[in-house]
């Protein structure tokens, strides 16, 4: 459940949730992809309340990663993939030469060109998170939404995937576990914490020792030490 969570990411940039399980990232990231409606307040795309225009708009604009994805059709991955083409094409017409340029594009930027043609059920977890990564790119979208992308994912990936992501001249939200990844990435952070927003702004703002004693309950040490000034957190164990 959220209350009072209030958010408005500038154009371009990457914006992170963070908080712990339960926290309401994924809520909030369903309610900005208008997949839930908000009992109080309005969700809006330029201005429009994302309840009054059509899906396919929305569709055409906006990429939804969420953190599990299936199917029990036989599908490869470069299917799952050209799915993202699916919004700027008319039912039943044949992909076009742009469609087809945008998916092997996508397939390329996620590492998965050479997994094009194996099967969805035979990809590890982190494969289908790249191929559902990639479906995204394929989708060209001005807003990106992504809740754990990270999960599943090696470390090499995990990096990989977020100066991917960061670099897209696109509008980004996403949802992380790992404050660090979050510090490196992200332009600003929003923290929630029981359904509630408890801070936003830049890492190094946000990010202190007391924030996650209060929000996580453990005990940190924040530096800030890097040549950017990024913080980065060191944990020392949980509050008694």
């Amino acid at each position: 459940m959220l209350d009072g969570a209030s958010l408005a990411p500038e154009p371009g940039s990457t914006v992170g949730l963070l908080g712990p399980n339960g926290s309401g990232k994924s809520t909030l990231l369903r309610l900005l992809a208008g997949l839930l409606a908000p009992t109080a307040g309005v969700v809006t795309l330029d201005g429009t309340p994302v309840a009054d225009l059509p899906r396919r708009d929305i569709a055409r604009r906006l990429a939804v990663v969420e953190q599990q994805a299936d199917t029990q059709i036989e599908l490869t991955a470069l299917d799952v993939v050209r799915l993202g083409r699916v919004p700027h094409r008319r039912a039943w017409t044949p992909a076009s030469a742009h469609d087809d340029e945008a998916v092997h594009a996508a397939l390329d930027r996620t590492g998965l060109t050479d997994r094009a043609g194996q099967p969805w059920q035979t990809l590890s977890g982190g494969e289908r998170q790249r191929v559902q990564i990639a479906r995204a790119l394929a989708q060209e979208p001005r807003e990106l939404l992504l809740d754990e992308p990270t999960n599943h994912l090696d470390i090499h990936h995990q990096l990989d995937l977020l100066a991917l992501v960061t670099a897209l001249p696109v509008t980004t939200v996403v949802a992380l576990h790992d404050l660090n990844l979050a510090a490196m990435y992200c332009d600003q952070v929003v923290v929630l914490h029981t359904g509630r927003v408890v801070a936003c702004g830049a890492p190094g703002d946000v990010l202190t020792e007391q924030l996650i004693a209060d929000v996580y309950g453990v005990r940190a040490a924040v530096s800030k030490d890097g040549p950017d000034g990024r913080p980065h957190v060191r944990f020392l164990g949980t509050l008694a």
